[in-house]
């Protein structure tokens, strides 16, 4: 579905009026409801728009003369969109849920939101609208949400302190006494730290399996170019041959070594190594749910309201206003790919992704 171009329609020259016909006297202004004077804004739900009145057609704001939906539909639509892409694929509508990953955590990564909401993701959508802060029991405050994004950060910090400390040979005991203050401000049990560390044995375990698997496709593959097979026989073999390597390496890990994580997961980390972040969001969101005061219960009760959409609409929301407030104003497509790249920066195609949604959709 692509943008609609709006054409101003030529103007024909006035023509003089006949003679000894009276000039007409300019019509008075309307104190409501007329054009705006130069410098005017349009004030609705979602915000000012400039109205221009040096181009285009008098009165209407830069989103008409786009033929874009205003920017309330539009934040509805794309919040639609993205929702679709995270939850329900190929789907019509969003079915918030949890990420269906587990982790070495324990917990999932993201709340049962359309945008699948990670908790720092859910800490910084509520630092920016005190309308989201104020539908907690009791309301959260910012020194609250501040603290619990100092608890997300140190956890990031631990999780490299273990990686270094395990890629030196470092023990955890020993890790432990000479990091204790690191680990108290996560909040995070030593056991925690512990896994963590049998966290960074298993994610090298996976990516031994992953380069298994890749030399044992290209092989398969070759072997079938060898024996004349088709280029779709031949991407067959090497798919079916990556399948079974994945299926044996993971047979070959001691139930002990996962850690909790179940066959599914354990595959979804071979196949894509970026699965893996889905393990610092669990950890990030264990230790805020381990603050005093019911902190973290309370950022997730507000994230999954709405039937999961209350951290998206106003995030969204604020996203499409900045785009629409460039001059000239993007194209839809435009629009939709760049607000939806902002929901996840790491996967180069979500933009791309969620305007295809959009395009079926609308």
């Amino acid at each position: 579905m692509g943008n609609t171009t709006f054409e101003e329609k030529k103007k024909k020259p006035s023509e003089p009026p006949p003679p000894g016909a009276a000039a007409k006297a300019p019509a008075p202004a309307k104190e409501s409801g007329g054009q705006a004077p130069a410098g005017a804004h349009s004030i609705g739900k979602v915000g000012i728009v400039p109205v221009p009145t040096a181009a285009g057609i008098p009165g209407t704001t830069p989103i008409a003369e786009a033929g874009l939906p205003s920017a309330d539909e539009l934040t509805t639509r794309i919040a639609r969109c993205i929702g679709i892409w995270e939850t329900s694929r190929g789907g019509d509508k969003p079915a918030p849920k949890e990420s269906s990953l587990d982790t070495v955590a324990g917990v999932h990564a993201s709340m049962a939101t359309i945008e699948q909401a990670t908790m720092p993701y859910a800490i910084t959508a509520l630092k920016s609208h005190k309308e989201l802060r104020d539908q907690a029991s009791p309301p959260l405050t910012m020194k609250e949400l501040n603290a619990a994004e100092a608890r997300c950060i140190a956890v990031n910090t631990l999780l490299s302190a273990v990686a270094t400390a395990s890629s030196k040979g470092e023990v955890p005991d020993d890790f432990l006494k000479k990091n204790a203050d690191a680990v108290a401000s996560t909040g995070l049990s030593n056991e925690d730290v512990k896994r963590m560390f049998g966290a960074v044995t298993l994610k090298g375990t996976l990516e031994t399996a992953r380069a298994t698997a890749e030399a044992e496709g290209k092989a398969a593959k070759g072997e079938a170019a060898e024996a004349h097979k088709t280029p779709k026989e031949q991407a067959a073999a090497e798919r079916t041959a990556k399948q079974a390597s994945v299926k044996t390496s993971i047979e070959a890990i001691p139930a002990a070594d996962r850690l909790g994580l179940g066959e599914g997961s354990l595959k979804a980390y071979i196949n894509k190594p970026g699965n893996w972040g889905e393990n610092r969001a669990g950890w990030q969101r264990k230790a805020v749910v381990l603050m005093p005061d019911k902190i973290g219960s309370r950022i997730e009760t507000v994230a999954v309201s709405d039937s999961g959409t209350a951290l998206a609409i106003p995030v969204t929301k604020t996203r499409v206003n900045a785009e629409l407030a460039k001059k000239p104003v993007p194209s839809l497509e435009d629009i939709v790919k760049t607000v939806s790249q902002q929901n996840n920066p790491g996967e180069k195609s979500y933009g791309k992704n969620v305007w295809e949604t959009y395009d079926r959709l609308y």
